[in-house]
């Protein structure tokens, strides 16, 4: 009988301690050991500020989640909020489209917002001169093409050599354990999504890529503070910083589309829906005549080391290519993220167009590919045509990844 009761009870306390070993997924912001850079910034920048006069740049991802906080700060502090600047997706983050004016009313602090892509230069240089500060603070994902780094490059150029100081409250993003990857943007090739001189994939955060390009290009001839994440350790993944994810924009709603993104975004080159307008952005991807998407999903099997994998779906987005349309596709669904978002993309476009070589199509605008304003010049699009391997073509801009990681390593704040 003793023994039986003994082994009863060893059996449940082995059952008891594995229960007690369910995977986390990602670390409690409570349990957090950072101190991001909003709480620093109201803390001790925003009281050196007052009597002062400030443009606002910002949405749902900065200090912009919580407006009356910024409003009651201002007015404790005696700060005048003379200009809002209206980002892609708009001040509050949920805009599919670019406002089609230059300036709006914002009705919640009832204040100018000008639309920073439709402004020109010179009035914008007039603007940031009638204010002491800018504050810059969003979200970033560490590439190129999501436009919130243009956003910010035509800031500085509009301050240099002007007494106007800018803020930049910097942020830890999806892509912080990757170097800087891809290739520069050809002038020709030049757009919106493009404007900021880095890679396609940045290897800096905002911060950071602020310090770069001050340096760089304006010569330090803007007055700059970067407010860091304080605590954070370069190669943390953004899971194990315990940081909530804050959408920047309504397509990267949680952190799997911001990841996706990473690779799914050269899919907007592409005659598919990358899920925009649906419940999935950047997690589902497919067009009314992927049929047979589980052979797709079968040749990427292959790729990545396990690090995702593919299930077929339907979906009927509200937005972009294929509006309305019910879709066949795949989801991608990650595993790890210790893959080559780049090789992925790459990959996944060029088995897409051996799959269904009938249907595939490069989009195009009035001139260019739309996949040659992303990747930044001809070189992915015309590759994939000539069915050549990814090392073949990452052979012909690995250089320049490496001479890009010496360039910005001076900068780099973690």
């Amino acid at each position: 009988m003793t023994n039986y009761f003994f082994r009863f009870s060893l059996c449940f306390l082995v059952l008891a301690c594995h229960g007690n070993t369910v995977p986390q997924f990602r670390v409690h912001p409570n349990d957090s050991k950072l101190r991001i850079s909003q709480d620093i910034f109201y803390e001790k920048i925003l009281p050196t500020m007052a009597g002062k006069k400030l443009m606002l740049a910002t949405n749902p991802s900065g200090i912009g989640t919580n407006p009356k906080k910024i409003i009651t700060s201002l007015e404790k502090h005696k700060i005048t909020l003379e200009h809002l600047i209206g980002l892609e997706h708009g001040f509050l983050g949920l805009e599919e489209e670019f406002s089609q004016t230059p300036v709006t009313m914002d009705s919640t602090f009832n204040r100018p917002l000008y639309h920073i892509y439709r402004i020109k230069d010179a009035e914008l240089r007039d603007l940031v001169k009638e204010v002491d500060y800018v504050v810059f603070d969003v979200q970033d994902v560490g590439m190129r093409c999501y436009t919130y780094l243009s956003v910010l490059k035509r800031l500085m150029d509009a301050m240099k050599n002007t007494k106007t100081k800018l803020i930049v409250l910097d942020h830890i993003h999806v892509a912080m354990h990757l170097p800087p990857m891809g290739e520069k943007m050809n002038p020709r090739n030049l757009n919106f999504a493009g404007e900021f001189p880095s890679l396609l994939i940045t290897g800096m955060t905002v911060g950071e890529a602020t310090r770069f390009y001050n340096k760089e290009y304006l010569k330090d001839s803007v007055e700059v503070m970067v407010v860091p994440v304080e605590g954070y350790r370069r190669g943390m993944y953004f899971e194990d910083t315990g940081i909530p994810w804050t959408t920047p924009s309504p397509n990267l709603p949680m952190v799997d589309s911001a990841r996706n993104y990473l690779s799914l975004v050269l899919l907007e080159g592409v005659n598919v829906s990358v899920g925009r307008g649906t419940q999935a952005p950047f997690v589902y991807f497919g067009a009314p005549w992927m049929t047979n998407p589980e052979e797709l999903a079968s040749k990427l099997e292959k790729l990545g080391n396990k690090s995702y994998y593919f299930s077929p779906v339907f979906f009927k987005p509200t937005f972009g290519p294929h509006k309305g349309k019910i879709c066949s596709g795949l989801r991608m669904n990650l595993v790890r993220p210790d893959y080559d978002p780049i090789q992925l993309a790459y990959d996944l476009i060029r088995l897409m167009k051996e799959t269904y070589p009938n249907d595939f199509k490069w989009s195009k605008g009035a001139s260019n590919h739309w996949v040659d304003q992303l990747w930044g010049n001809e070189h992915f699009r015309t590759s994939i045509n000539e069915g050549k391997s990814f090392a073949d073509f990452h052979n012909t801009y690995g250089s320049e990844e490496e001479s890009e990681r010496k360039k910005i390593a001076p900068y780099l704040l973690y």
